[in-house]
């Protein structure tokens, strides 16, 4: 293997949102033993700067599930909404009285404030059990943000929306209107119980990468990747090798070469990597 792709919430960050100074420590080192180290992750480029370490050495970046490829240097691809289908996906998210945020090229995630009555009574209602800890923290960010709450958006530069219910069947009941009414205006993922997001179609995380292996002029066959949910199916399908977590969904599993001994909240990733790189 030439480099290693990585997602991040549910592999290299634990359920909490915390990405461990164990796995910053194997990934640097198999860095500087000469593997490429990539991150491929469903949250925008700003969202993901706030959960990797400083001292991370990382050679490109798939984020928002391919809407945006890059090096550290150079964006390499970027792509947007249609100012049509940003207003549908909202109307869609008001009609249902879903809590949304609307990510942008450089900014996010955004609110508007003439939906913020309904959807406070949604964030105030009691978490079910299966609300992850990382959802919960966003949760209070959002609470507490002046910056989010906005009366203005520019939608045409919109790459990604994010929904979140405290409630679980009102979250998988919008999903399922999001998947009936998509028609490739959309593409559409769940990673975890109480999310759903809505990315720029015909762009994943194949696609990313694709771009960005060529641009680093190595082949599929040469990177093994790393993921726990539906969003890593597309370059789980393309990679010479794909590694599921434990706490993966059966679906990824079932495609998976193999699964990491550890989940993401017992530092899974580092584990494995360890284990198979470094000894």
């Amino acid at each position: 293997m030439k480099a290693i792709a990585i997602d991040l919430d549910g592999t290299a960050l634990t359920h909490g949102g915390v990405f461990s100074s164990h796995l910053n420590d194997v990934l640097n080192k198999l860095h500087d033993r000469g593997l490429k180290i990539i991150i491929a992750t469903g949250r925008s480029m700003k969202s993901l700067g706030t959960k990797i370490p400083d001292t991370l050495k990382v050679d490109g970046y798939v984020a928002a599930s391919g809407v945006r490829v890059q090096t550290p240097e150079a964006i390499l691809e970027s792509h947007v909404f249609s100012e049509d289908t940003a207003h549908y996906i909202l109307n869609l998210a008001r009609k249902h009285k879903m809590y949304y945020e609307i990510n942008t090229e450089t900014d996010g995630p955004f609110t508007f404030k003439q939906d913020r009555e309904y959807i406070l009574k949604d964030l105030l209602s009691d978490p079910g059990e299966s609300v992850y800890g990382y959802e919960l923290i966003g949760i209070e960010r959002t609470l507490k943000s002046k910056k989010q709450w906005v009366e203005h958006v520019d939608m045409a530069k919109t790459i990604k929306f994010y929904f979140f219910s405290m409630d679980a069947e009102k979250i998988s009941n919008f999903y399922n209107v999001l998947d009936k009414n998509k028609d490739e205006k959309y593409a559409l993922y769940q990673t975890a119980p109480h999310n759903s997001e809505t990315m720029v179609s015909g762009v994943d995380k194949g696609t990313g990468l694709e771009t960005l292996l060529d641009h680093l002029g190595i082949s599929f066959d040469d990177l093994h990747v790393f993921g726990d949910s539906m969003n890593d199916t597309p370059m789980f399908l393309r990679a010479g090798k794909k590694t599921a977590m434990k706490n993966a969904t059966d679906e990824l599993k079932s495609i998976a070469d193999d699964v990491t001994q550890f989940s993401c909240d017992d530092d899974g990733l580092a584990k494995y990597l360890e284990n198979h790189y470094l000894k």
